[in-house]
C-alpha cells in the first residue's frame, strides 16, 4: 500500500508517497470517455450500422462476422438472438473463404449450406450474402452478413448497397479500434508515470521518501506553519548498534530491521506526516500542526512498540532499540534544516545517555521551562 502527497485521498496505514491517484483515474477516465469504452470487457455497440442495414435490404437477419480481436470490442447484429449468433458465426465462417462479394441464392438447395442447421432447422435461413470487413492496409477482419428467410438474388446496386456499408461499418471500426488502443497507451503512459513517480521519491527498501523527496516536500510546510500560525516539529531517529545487527545476524536481517521499522512508523502517523529515509538506518519526520510535547509522547509510544519486536537473524533472534531526537521549527525559519540540526545534537544526547530514550532539543527544553 502507499501513502498520496499529503492533499490528496488516503490512508493513514499506508507506507510511502505515489503519483497521485486521483489525477491518474481522472485522466484515464477522461481518454476512455472521450472514445465512449467503459471497461476492457465492454464492446462498443454499432448496432445501429446493422438495423439500417436490414431496413435498406428488408431482411430479417444481419450480422458482421469478426475475427477474434475485433469480436471481443465490438458488437454488430440485428434479429440474431443468443442462441443463434455461434450458428451465424458458422455460417459467416464458410463466406470468408470467399475475398469479395458472395452470395448464395437459396441455401437449401447448395450443396455446402444445406446441411448448416440455421438452413435446415429453424429459423429457416434461405437466402446470403456477404461483403469482407478491411482495415486501411487492405487486410481483412471479417464480414458483413445478411440473411433471408427466403431465397433471392441480389441485384448489381443491391451489391454496391452491399458493399458501401461494409465500407462505413469498416472505417467505423477501424476508427474506432484505434481511439481503443490510443486510450490503452495513454493509460500505460500514466502507470508509467507513477512507476516513475515512485522510483523518484520514494526508498525502495522501505517505502519512506527518499533523502531528496524529504526535503522538497517537507520545505512546503514552512511557510505554511508560518503563514497559519501552528506549530511544526522535527525528529530524527536511528537503530541504536545497527552495525552490530549487519556484522552478527547478516545484511538481510538489517534489512528486515529497517524495512519493519519503517512500516511501524507508517502505520502510527498520520497522512499528512512526513517520513524519510535520510541513510542507512537514519530516518526522519516532519510532523505538522504538532508540539514537541506531541512529537515527544508519540516517539515514545514508537519507541516502546520497536522494542517489543522480535528478528531472526544469522546469529539466532534478537531486538532492537531506536533513540529519538526532537525539535521545532521556530517561527521565522525559512527551513527544516536548522530544526533538523537541533533534532540530531539531541539524538547525539540520546546516544551519550544510553540510548533507547527520546530527547527534546535543549532549546524546546528552555522554553518549556520558561
Amino acid at each position: 500500500m502507499a501513502r498520496p502527497v499529503p492533499g490528496t485521498s488516503g490512508g493513514k496505514d499506508w507506507a510511502m508517497i505515489t503519483y497521485p491517484q486521483q489525477k491518474f483515474e481522472s485522466i484515464k477516465s477522461e481518454v476512455e470517455q472521450r472514445y465512449r469504452i467503459l471497461d476492457g470487457s465492454s464492446a462498443y455497440d454499432t448496432n445501429h450500422m446493422a438495423r439500417t442495414v436490414a431496413l435498406a435490404f428488408r431482411v430479417p437477419m444481419v450480422i458482421a462476422a469478426l475475427n477474434e480481436r475485433y469480436r471481443a470490442w465490438f458488437s454488430s447484429s440485428h434479429g440474431v438472438s443468443e442462441a443463434l449468433d455461434d450458428q451465424v458465426h458458422d455460417l459467416c465462417s464458410l463466406a470468408n473463404l470467399a475475398d469479395r462479394f458472395f452470395q448464395v441464392e437459396d441455401m437449401a438447395e447448395d450443396q455446402y449450406f444445406s446441411g448448416e442447421k440455421l438452413v435446415s432447422e429453424a429459423p429457416n435461413m434461405r437466402f446470403f450474402a456477404g461483403v469482407p470487413l478491411r482495415d486501411p492496409d487492405g487486410k481483412r477482419f471479417g464480414t458483413l452478413c445478411i440473411l433471408d428467410n427466403k431465397p433471392r438474388v441480389m441485384s448489381e446496386s443491391d451489391s454496391r448497397l452491399l458493399k458501401s456499408f461494409a465500407g462505413l461499418l469498416s472505417n467505423d471500426i477501424c476508427v474506432r479500434s484505434a481511439g481503443r488502443y490510443a486510450v490503452q497507451d495513454l493509460i500505460h503512459a500514466e502507470e508509467d508515470k507513477c512507476s516513475l513517480y515512485d522510483l523518484a521519491v520514494t526508498d525502495s527498501l522501505t517505502g519512506a521518501l527518499n533523502r531528496r523527496a524529504f526535503f522538497h516536500l517537507t520545505e512546503r510546510e514552512v511557510p505554511r506553519a508560518e503563514r497559519h500560525r501552528v506549530p511544526l516539529t522535527a525528529v530524527l531517529f536511528d537503530i541504536d548498534h545497527f552495525k552490530k545487527v549487519n556484522d552478527v545476524h547478516g545484511h538481510a536481517a538489517g534489512d528486515d530491521v529497517i524495512a519493519s521499522l519503517s512500516r511501524i512508523v507508517s502505520k502510527e502517523i498520520r497522512e499528512e506526516d512526513y517520513l524519510g529515509r535520510l541513510g542507512g538506518e537514519e530516518f526522519g519526520l516532519i510532523l505538522p500542526e504538532t508540539t514537541p510535547s506531541q512529537a515527544v509522547s508519540l516517539t515514545n509510544r514508537l519507541r516502546q512498540k520497536i522494542k517489543g519486536l522480535t528478528f531472526l537473524g544469522e546469529g539466532g533472534s534478537f531486538s532492537i532499540t531506536v533513540s529519538f531526537g526532537v525539535a521545532a521549527i521556530d517561527p521565522g525559519e525559512r527551513s527544516v534544516h536548522p530544526a533538523l540540526e537541533r533534532a540530531d545534537r539531541a539524538l547525539y544526547v540520546a546516544k551519550r545517555n544510553g540510548r533507547d530514550r527520546v530527547e527534546l532539543a535543549v532549546e524546546c527544553l528552555g522554553r518549556l521551562s520558561a
